[in-house]
């Protein structure tokens, strides 16, 4: 039956409130999207500088990066931000050995490894650092927009790369493998790489400006379904991992379950004082978020790579 429309009816026609509908509607997503942008903005994400080289060559002294703080979503590949002090040098549960009837086994006869954190005179300049006092202040901002709900410790931090997880399985002294080690049963994959002309900071004297550009050797590493590029020392370390205490190398490769996250630095031998080669597994509350977004990158200090490649970068 058709219904005839009256004249007299002043409402809107049925397509008419339709439309406002749809226009009302995505007016009310658009703000509800702002809202939690700003939220986000203040409540667990700022934006730092990093300083010196120990992440080269994805991440040089002077880059501008996007933190989202706390751990969650922290996956392998991912870069965080930690502190170094933290580390766990001894991890439950023991070490089990692939050769379990070796005699050298339980470590006996192996000499003591060294503490390197016993030493208060040891130098953490060699790794890529964000400054506390920086990041202080940009918190400090959070707090008060955060009405007092955002609080910030100001600690000594350092950035790297996540290997492993809580929970995953991590072999070590694993012969013909980058770093000795597989995750999972799956070892690590490293390709050399053509060299890039870097210019970096002096190890020796971090105050000192970048000297002139020079060759260093690369490698493209991947784990999971992550790939990046590393900058390898001309002669691999006779022991890579002192700050976990492992058996010895010839005893022959260990598993273990990982108690806490595996974070090494890409530049490996500049960031090697730092991670968790020198200062053992970093736990969950050590680590004070995770690098999203690489928002710039100076050109000059990467003469070999096309521009674009130091510009935005979605988790680097």
């Amino acid at each position: 039956m058709l219904r005839r429309h009256d004249p007299t009816d002043e409402s809107p026609p049925r397509h008419a409130q339709g439309g406002r509908g749809i226009s009302t509607r995505l007016a009310w997503l658009t703000l509800v999207g702002g809202v939690v942008l700003v939220v986000a903005r203040v409540g667990v994400a700022t934006v730092v500088q990093i300083h010196g080289d120990g992440m080269a060559p994805t991440l040089l002294d002077g880059d501008h990066v996007m933190l989202v703080r706390g751990t969650w979503s922290v996956d392998r590949g991912d870069v965080v931000v930690y502190t170094p002090e933290a580390g766990t040098r001894t991890p439950p549960p023991e070490p089990q050995l692939v050769e379990a009837d070796d005699p050298r086994a339980d470590n006996a006869n192996g000499d003591e490894l060294p503490d390197l954190r016993d030493d208060p005179d040891r130098d953490l300049r060699n790794t890529a650092v964000i400054d506390p006092e920086e990041l202080a202040d940009n918190w400090q901002k959070v707090q008060d927009r955060s009405g007092g709900l955002v609080t910030y410790e100001a600690p000594t931090l350092r950035v790297g790369r996540v290997l492993a997880v809580p929970g995953d399985r991590v072999a070590f002294h694993v012969p013909g493998v980058p770093l000795g080690v597989a995750i999972d049963g799956e070892p690590l994959v490293l390709k050399p790489g053509e060299p890039l002309r870097l210019s970096l900071r002096d190890v020796d004297d971090p105050e000192a400006p970048a000297g002139a550009p020079r060759m260093r050797a690369t490698a493209w590493e991947s784990t999971d379904d992550r790939r990046y590029q590393v900058l390898v020392p001309a002669a691999p370390p006779l022991d890579p991992w002192p700050g976990l205490e492992l058996p010895p190398a010839e005893a022959g490769p260990v598993e273990l379950e990982s108690p806490a996250y595996l974070v090494v630095a890409d530049n490996r031998e500049d960031g090697a004082c730092c991670d968790s080669r020198a200062v053992g597994w970093i736990p969950a509350d050590a680590i004070r978020g995770k690098v999203l977004v690489r928002l710039t990158g100076s050109a000059a200090a990467a003469p070999d790579l096309d521009p674009s490649a130091r510009g935005l970068q979605w988790k680097p």
